[in-house]
């Protein structure tokens, strides 16, 4: 172990908004351990027990969380999650106990053997002794950036805007990079992508029969369940039911202006210096200038231009697709979007 002083970095997004692709692009730096998903893997136990000894601590990193386990059980009827990267053929030894949270998401991302290093980390986290949360979160990552051979390291959870209120708490040196997309988009992605797509039909369940089909391991249909909805359920699953059921766009973007709006008045409150808001679009029309305007933001000894050269060469355009919808829909979609829009204008 080698100690850092570098201030906690993590990249919040309201999700569908690139910041996946920065922290893409910020892995192939030779100095930087580009964490992804750790905290969306944890939720909603990660902020649970402070302070903590080290083998409670890894404890709450391994309880399996039930809805990984009722994600596995839809990709075996053919539903791709992209955020669920350990292999599905080794990962489906664990359908009645549950996968370990980390080895779901994040490990498998930074080595080919996720198991191995999953059982370093433990045996090195069970070591601490008892202490405040946070520290035994920087124990974790330093240990990551130590033994992968990295010297900074930041972390980016999909979804994460909502996370700043905790995140802040918890780290309150803590910089912050917000990558923001217009809404209208934001929209139009969330619709097609398949966690997104269950959140949203389980609100859609919730409101109307009290409880949604995809956060629990097993779910009871209700009885009297649309026939146009039985595809949608984990025992009755149908991959093409679920890609082809409408989504209603107006309220997706509704619920991404609010999204904006609380996470702005979140970030409002860490000082200035140590937010960044970062414009997906800006970052697909000049993506030299904006990953040089980022690096510098996290550390200006992080400067190396031969990353830069590589990772600007990685961006690829991404045209608009919201002008192509009908025009009822599009005008439905605009003004729902408007507010989170009005929010942002500061930052175009």
């Amino acid at each position: 172990m080698t100690s850092s002083t570098q201030a906690p970095l993590f990249i919040v997004s309201t999700g569908r908004s690139g910041s996946t692709m920065l922290s893409e692009l910020l892995a192939l730096h030779p100095d930087i351990l580009s964490l992804s998903e750790l905290f969306n893997a944890l939720h909603p136990l990660g902020f649970r027990l402070d302070p903590v000894d080290g083998p409670t601590f890894w404890s709450m990193l391994c309880e399996p969380r039930a809805r990984h386990t009722a994600w596995l059980r839809l990709m075996e009827r053919g539903l791709v999650i992209e955020e669920f990267r350990y292999p599905l053929a080794r990962a489906l030894r664990f359908r009645e106990t549950g996968i370990p949270p980390l080895l779901a998401m994040t490990l498998p991302l930074l080595t080919e053997d996720p198991d191995g290093l999953h059982e370093e980390l433990g045996a090195y986290v069970q070591s601490l002794p008892h202490d405040r949360l946070h520290q035994h979160y920087l124990h974790v990552f330093q240990w990551l950036s130590t033994r992968l051979g990295r010297r900074f390291w930041c972390e980016r959870s999909g979804a994460s805007l909502g996370l700043v209120h905790p995140l802040s708490h918890f780290f309150p040196d803590a910089k912050f990079i917000h990558v923001f997309r217009d809404g209208r988009e934001f929209a139009l992605s969330a619709s097609r992508f398949a966690p997104m797509r269950m959140g949203i039909i389980g609100n859609m369940f919730k409101r109307r029969f009290g409880s949604a089909p995809y956060l629990a391991p097993t779910y009871q249909a209700p009885d009297d369940l649309p026939r146009e909805w039985r595809g949608l359920v984990p025992d009755s699953f149908d991959v093409d039911v679920f890609h082809r059921f409408e989504l209603p766009l107006d309220q997706i973007g509704l619920a991404w202006s609010e999204m904006i709006t609380v996470g702005l008045k979140l970030l409002e409150k860490v000082p200035a210096e140590r937010v960044l808001h970062v414009r997906y679009e800006s970052m697909l029309d000049a993506p030299r200038a904006e990953l040089e305007r980022i690096i510098r933001f996290m550390d200006a000894g992080l400067d190396n231009p031969a990353w830069l050269a590589l990772a600007a060469g990685r961006v690829r355009q991404n045209p608009p697709k919201w002008m192509a919808l009908p025009s009822d829909q599009r005008a439905r979609l605009e003004s729902a979007c408007a507010p989170g829009m009005e929010q942002l204008r500061r930052f175009a």
